[in-house]
């Protein structure tokens, strides 16, 4: 029996999986800076006075770390994961 050297170990999974919910959790994040700026830069078009905004609640890292563990029960095929 030969042993399969082309699958990728639990760390390895786990490495990719942490990496796909960090980029998610990063995307998010952009996404609603760039929400609030626009929605700011807009209202001061539409006042014309200078346009301030305060950054979003950097939760990135909680929340990746919320769903790697998703993705990894995900990947494991536990019941959890459905909900």
């Amino acid at each position: 029996m030969s042993k399969d050297t082309t699958g990728k170990n639990a760390y390895e999974i786990r490495l990719e999986v942490l990496q796909m919910a960090m980029g998610l959790a990063d995307s998010r994040y952009h996404t609603a800076l760039e929400q609030i700026r626009m929605t700011a830069e807009f209202e001061a078009v539409k006042t014309g006075s200078k346009y301030t905004y305060e950054l979003p609640e950097d939760k990135r890292e909680r929340e990746a770390i919320k769903l790697a563990k998703k993705f990894y029960d995900f990947v494991e095929n536990k019941q959890e994961a459905a909900e």
